[in-house]
């Protein structure tokens, strides 16, 4: 069983549709670009970039993983999580 804080602590780590739709447009894509790129459907992004926040299921946690993981090591792409004392962003790493 997972404790508090480290289940707190995953969570943050997952992408926001905030950090999603601002790296989107930090790297100048459109929906239908990203979700090619990221090998998902245009559909299943647009649905992602809406969610609400609250319990995310299993089946969207492994593509939101797999998103921050594509698009860090893949499209240079570095997130910021929320902490107490700053807000979460996205900027570009240099090659």
């Amino acid at each position: 069983m997972v404790n508090r804080a480290a289940k707190d602590e995953l969570s943050e780590e997952l992408l926001t549709p905030t950090l999603i739709r601002a790296a989107r447009a930090l790297l100048g894509y459109d929906q239908e670009a990203l979700a090619e790129r990221l090998g998902i459907s245009r559909k299943t992004l647009a649905l992602i970039e809406t969610m609400k926040a609250g319990p995310v299921d299993p089946r969207r946690r492994r593509v939101l993983e797999q998103m921050k993981a594509t698009m860090e090591n893949e499209m240079l792409v570095e997130f910021i999580f929320a902490s107490k004392s700053t807000g979460e962003g996205v900027r570009l790493r240099r090659r």
